[in-house]
Parts: C-alpha cells; structure tokens; sequence
C-alpha cells in the first residue's frame, strides 16, 4: 500500500483533471485497461479535493491501493473482503455515513452501477473505474451491464448525473518510465443531449469542438505530449487511435471538426 500521492504534475495530467475536482456531485468515470494508471490519478484527484475542502471522503476498494492522510477532509478507507463483505453492502451502507465524496473502485455489474448512479443523484461526487478504450466507447461498456430494455433509462441517467470521463493509457516516457495519456470528455449541454439521443458516434468530434472546456481527445494529448518532451513521436503513433491524424496534427495541421454537431 502506497502512502505517497503524487500531484497532477508529476503525474502530467492535463490541466482540465483539477477543474473536474469541483464538481459538488455526479459521477466522474476512469476508463481504462487494467494497469494504465487509474487508481494513481483518482488518488491524486481525491487528495486534490482532500486539501482543498474540509469533506468526508469515503473509498471502497478491492484492495485499498493508497492510503490517504486526512488533511482539510477526513478519508474514511474500506477494503472489500476485509471490512466489508461485498460492494453492494458497503455502498448502502456508505450513504449512511452520509459521504460527500465516494470512490467506488470498478463498476464491474449491474448493482454495483446503480448504486452508484443513485449515490451521484442524492447530492455524492461518485468515482468509479471501467474498462473501456476511449471515453465516447465508455457509454457502450455500461449500457452492456444491462439488457436493452432498460437501455434508454441508463442513457438518461448517465445524461444527467455523469460530470466526465477521463480515458487513461500508460506509454513509454522519455523523462520517466510511464507516461499517462488522457482524453476527457465534460459533460456539458451538446455532450449531454449526444449521450441521451444515443448519439454516440458523435461524441468525439464534440470532445474536439469543446477544446476551449478542457476537453481533449487522445490524438491532441499525444501531440502535447510529444511537445513537451515527454515522450517521443514513434510511442505517439504506436498508442494513437488514428496515426494519420496524429501525423498532420505533428505538422501543425488542425483537422476541423466536421459541422455535424
């Protein structure tokens, strides 16, 4: 178990992950394959929000990663297994402990995901974690813990009380052995509508359009990161969704967002 957290910028997050610590409620989601560095940049988040706010702060995880020092909030740490028997107990019982902020570690089942949508809409900033690629896939990933009956009602609740998502992969660095690439995607009034509409094609090129809001897709982070020196082009064109892309944004050339939206 881990007791030092790093920050955004030793992490190299970009800048829009300490505006998304703000939010007084929703659900914030980290997309990811297991080992790409999630549980890392949640903690840095919530010890973000820890120093910043005198909350409670109450993690359920499988196992705990990082241990959390009560700074302006109290952490209230619960290892599945150990102090609780499975999630869905250990979340009930969590909005009795009355929570401002909960981390609810992998939305792996239907329960579970309910649970933590409802926490979302009774006023919690919920933290969950999935396994998906990219951060417009993600909807998809959540809509197949459920059968398609109930789909509509899952996109109107995720429409409503999802705030982000934050996609993450660990590359190659240059300066150091890992490097996280982010695309984010806020939800804000065009992305909300996409997501209701099922309109999740669409979803990327609204990332795009909302640059200026802190999103980013992945082909803009890999650039930024290249950039900066962080790591070089040929781990930027292996990790990139489209090289193509990639290449013409290296050249300077911006690929404008079609006027679908």
């Amino acid at each position: 178990v881990n007791s030092y957290i790093p920050s955004f910028k030793e992490l190299g997050l970009p800048d829009s992950i300490e505006q998304l610590c703000h939010f007084p409620d929703g659900m914030i989601i980290f997309a990811g394959v297991t080992g790409s560095g999630k549980s890392t940049s949640i903690a840095a988040m919530l010890d973000y929000i820890g120093e910043r706010e005198p909350l409670h702060i109450l993690t359920i995880e499988d196992p705990i990663e990082f241990t959390f020092t009560d700074k302006k909030a109290y952490f209230n740490q619960r290892e599945i297994g150990l102090d609780v028997i499975d999630w869905h107990k250990a979340l009930k019982d969590a909005v009795r402990e009355d929570p401002d902020v909960i981390l609810v570690g992998e939305l792996r089942d239907v329960e579970t995901f309910e649970a933590a949508i409802n926490a979302a809409e009774t006023g919690h900033l919920v933290f969950g974690t999935i396994h998906a690629s990219t951060a417009p896939s993600t909807i998809n990933r959540i809509l197949d813990l459920f059968p398609v009956a109930k789909h509509n009602a899952v996109r109107k609740g995720l429409a409503n009380n999802l705030r982000a998502i934050i996609a993450q992969k660990l590359l190659k660095g240059l300066k150091k052995p890992r490097v996280p690439t982010n695309e984010i995607m806020i939800v804000n009034p065009t992305i909300k509508k996409l997501i209701a509409e099922g309109e999740d094609l669409k979803l990327h090129d609204a990332i795009k359009m909302f640059y200026n809001e802190g999103m980013v897709d992945f082909t803009e982070n890999l650039r930024q990161l290249v950039e900066r020196g962080d790591i070089d082009k040929q781990t930027a064109l292996e990790f990139a969704p489209d090289p193509e892309k990639l290449k013409m944004a290296f050249k300077g050339i911006k690929v404008s967002t079609p006027g679908i939206l």
